[in-house]
């Protein structure tokens, strides 16, 4: 029988411990990806400290994980550059190139090379910081990874930052040359292309930004009114963060021209366009709260699954190891009729004691009637009834007072010590109110201060 049992022992304990172990070893993927996403998803909201603690996470998590670390990386510097951090943006930028150069990561190290652009072009404050050519080498090797990856987003990404850096290098001409500022339009156009075809309204937003750039360097205002109001046109009826950024931009546009009236209409359809989207931002709010709840109740219904066999698992054991405690208490069924033999005798003076112990606990009879009933056995029936009418006894003296669970609270952690104002801090009262709690309870027991309160206190058991 004792082999069964370290047997089944054994065999129940190494499916815990394997059990225990798969749930170890998740997949790192399952838990840095939702990591960055959520980041990506604080960093469009603006929030910025939120989306740095999710990156970071994912950065500690990703250890180990050369892909999941660029990634996490990249994420941060998407966060720097917004938080206008560039050189923590350039330092982290930099580690991911190395690691994504390293193993091969074309699309990624296009992404890296897109933002290291991009701070490139944000440094031109003045003709003599300008990294507009360094910007470019970075902008036209992404694209060429991008193209060889068929990765569309950053394609569509390499072709408006080097149409940015384009219009970059004429900023400070007068006159611009036509030259670059016809080769800066044919590559917003191929960015533009690239996300109406594949519809990417993220990139169809930013393709209006560096459009806009675009025609007020060439002075074009009235190509550019046409180009926005056929951009809007077309455009989903739901798109209404794309039909805002467009209305803010026909606003000042038709205001460069002196037409105020269709500057003051695109101004109310941009009024109405961000009431839309706002509202269209609160219901996605809710879905996606909705959704993770969810997501919560489905792990956790699987969590509680995995609980309940490792459960099964230890009362298999447990049942085992009753059937071993069973027969050896057969075994022992004379001496324990023995014992209990022994215990029956001594009942009368265990219930002498337990009278004494619950009328005043504090006088030393527990720790002998322990030392009594420290036999294995069970309380005889009548000991039991005993104890129960004396408790009932004490519950109905504690009612005849009248005293509600608050004031016994107070009794209570005035036993312990505390003054008034250490009792209102615990409870979360003001002093005056405790103190006129104990003025009813010195009423309701007939006492006259603090002292005889606990004394009458622990005679009635409150204590």
């Amino acid at each position: 029988m004792k082999h069964r049992l370290f047997t089944i022992t054994v065999v129940a304990l190494c499916a815990v411990i394997l059990s225990c172990e798969r749930r170890g070893k998740e997949d790192p993927q399952e838990r840095v990806l939702p990591l960055i996403e959520q980041a990506t998803a604080d960093l469009s909201n603006q929030r910025f400290d939120a989306a740095m603690e999710n990156a970071l996470k994912a950065l500690e998590l990703s250890q180990g994980n050369p892909l999941l670390k660029v990634k996490s990386l990249h994420c941060i510097v998407g966060i720097d550059i917004m938080a206008n951090r560039d050189a923590d943006a350039w330092k982290n930028a930099l580690e991911a190139e190395s690691i994504a150069r390293k193993h091969g990561f074309s699309k990624e190290l296009a992404e890296v090379l897109i933002s290291k652009a991009k701070l490139c072009s944000y440094a031109e404050i003045s003709p003599e910081t300008s990294r507009n050519d360094e910007g470019l080498q970075y902008a036209i090797e992404a694209l060429q990874l991008a193209e060889k990856a068929d990765a569309v987003e950053q394609r569509c990404e390499a072709c408006y930052i080097i149409g940015s850096l384009f219009i970059n290098k004429n900023r400070w001409s007068d006159p611009i040359d036509q030259d670059i500022y016809r080769t800066a339009g044919e590559y917003l156009e191929r960015g533009q292309a690239l996300a109406d075809t594949y519809d990417l309204p993220r990139l169809r937003r930013n393709g209006i930004l560096f459009r806009s750039r675009w025609f007020q360097q060439g002075d074009r205002n009235e190509d550019a009114i046409k180009y926005f109001e056929q951009f809007r046109a077309g455009l989903k009826e739901s798109d209404y963060l794309t039909a805002s950024s467009l209305d803010d931009r026909l606003v000042n546009l038709y205001t460069r021209i002196g037409d105020s009236e269709k500057a003051l209409d695109a101004h109310d359809d941009y009024v109405y366009s961000m009431q839309k989207y706002i509202q269209q931002k609160q219901d996605e709010t809710l879905q996606e709260m909705e959704t993770r709840f969810q997501v919560r109740e489905k792990e956790h219904e699987l969590e509680l699954k995995s609980y309940q066999i490792i459960l099964l698992m230890l009362l298999v054991m447990l049942s085992a190891a009753v059937i071993v405690i069973a027969v050896n208490s057969l075994r022992r069924v004379r001496r324990r009729n023995a014992e209990l033999q022994r215990i029956s005798e001594t009942k009368e003076q265990i219930i002498d004691i337990i009278s004494k112990d619950l009328k005043s606990p504090a006088n030393g009879y527990a720790s002998k009637l322990e030392e009594l009933a420290a036999n294995p056995g069970t309380m005889n029936e009548k000991v039991a009834a005993y104890v129960e009418e004396a408790m009932g006894v004490r519950a109905r003296r504690i009612a005849d007072f009248g005293l509600s669970q608050r004031e016994i609270q107070i009794i209570r952690l005035s036993a312990e010590g505390l003054s008034a104002a250490q009792i209102a801090e615990r409870i979360f009262l003001s002093v005056h109110t405790v103190n006129t709690h104990r003025q009813r309870i010195y009423s309701k027991m007939g006492v006259k201060n603090v002292t005889e309160m606990l004394h009458k206190a622990d005679e009635m058991g409150l204590l």
